[in-house]
């Protein structure tokens, strides 16, 4: 009877799981306009470029590194990243930073054709910061930056998917 019950109140939970709408990430759906693409305005190879090649990639783009006829154009016009002060203890040291980092971009397709006006996502993320752990706090805020790249990665390839 126990194990019975059990089952049930596990297939009550699977229901209402997807009753809410909780579905897993998956890849994004790019209009067929886009599946080929030059990115320009970021270095491919390293940092928020290399990632977006990545995603792109991922998603069933063939990025292009030279321009070809036909092929659309992400342009990214700025790409920041920020180191803010969040709070100071009380013996005048910082205590917690946060890192905002922004991308501006905007989308061209084969033709010339401006589909995307520029477009502005964000990605923020805070840290505690410790003067007697410098090395370590380093190492800290250099994977806050990847994780702030793939977030900003990813809020670009929905506005992509959201282009018809």
């Amino acid at each position: 009877m126990n194990r019975a019950l059990s089952n049930v109140l596990i297939s009550l939970l699977f229901v209402a799981l997807a009753g809410c709408g909780f579905q897993l990430r998956g890849s994004a759906t790019l209009p067929d306009s886009l599946k080929t693409m030059y990115v320009q305005g970021v270095n491919l190879q390293q940092g928020l470029g290399l990632e977006l090649k990545r995603g792109l990639t991922r998603n069933g783009v063939q990025v292009v590194n030279n321009y070809q006829e036909g092929s659309a154009v992400l342009t990214v016009l700025d790409n920041q990243f920020e180191r803010r002060v969040l709070s100071v203890g009380s013996d005048a040291k910082v205590s917690e930073y946060g890192l905002h980092g922004w991308v501006s971009f905007k989308v061209s397709d084969g033709k010339g054709q401006i589909i995307s006006d520029v477009q502005k996502v964000e990605a923020q993320r805070d840290y505690q910061f410790d003067q007697d752990q410098v090395l370590g706090k380093d190492d800290e805020e250099r994977l806050l930056r990847e994780q702030l790249n793939k977030q900003l990665v990813q809020s670009i390839l929905r506005r992509l998917s959201a282009l018809k």
